[in-house]
């Protein structure tokens, strides 16, 4: 999946405002989860073995999973994370995992809307099964910045838990 976003980002002609990528989107799912849930392994939550380990998990009937292609460097994971909007508009927890080409946002709240941009989903593949391949629509302009959606404007709040974060940026020469 990386691979295929790489290729399409290193060749500017290709770079247009859709494009699509094939992936298997249960898989995918799974091993964002998979990911996401190494952050702070004593803080490990069983009710995630279900969807780790078995084929048949519905984990894309529980949570939204957004995607958006992230163009930066770095590598940010945050597990303990909640977004909630002031005025009564809604709140959830949120993991976030994100490296170049792409980023994730695992929200826990189906119901949750983000104040300021609505990233794509993975909800249209709920119902696909674990090896069945689709098309993943891909956009490349409108994209939010570096440090979004964990730094906040607006009316949103953000919550996080200071042993379920990880970011790694280069280390600066000279």
């Amino acid at each position: 999946m990386s691979r295929q976003v790489t290729e399409i980002l290193r060749d500017r002609s290709k770079v247009t405002y859709y494009q699509s990528i094939r992936i298997r989107p249960q898989l995918v799912a799974r091993g964002v989860l998979g990911h996401m849930s190494s952050v702070g392994l004593n803080r490990y939550d069983e009710r995630h073995s279900q969807h780790l380990f078995d084929d048949r998990s519905d984990l894309l009937r529980q949570v939204r999973l957004h995607y958006w292609v992230y163009p930066y460097s770095g590598r940010t994971v945050l597990r303990d994370f909640g977004l909630g909007i002031l005025g009564g508009k809604g709140s959830s927890a949120i993991y976030v995992l994100k490296a170049y080409p792409l980023a994730f946002a695992m929200v826990w709240n189906r119901d949750f809307q983000f104040e300021d941009w609505q990233p794509q989903s993975f909800d249209p593949f709920a119902g696909f099964e674990p090896g069945q391949e689709a098309s993943l629509p891909l956009e490349f302009v409108g994209l939010p910045g570096q440090v979004w959606p964990e730094h906040v404007q607006g009316n949103t709040f953000a919550v996080l838990h200071s042993d379920g974060a990880f970011v790694a940026t280069e280390k600066r020469r000279g």
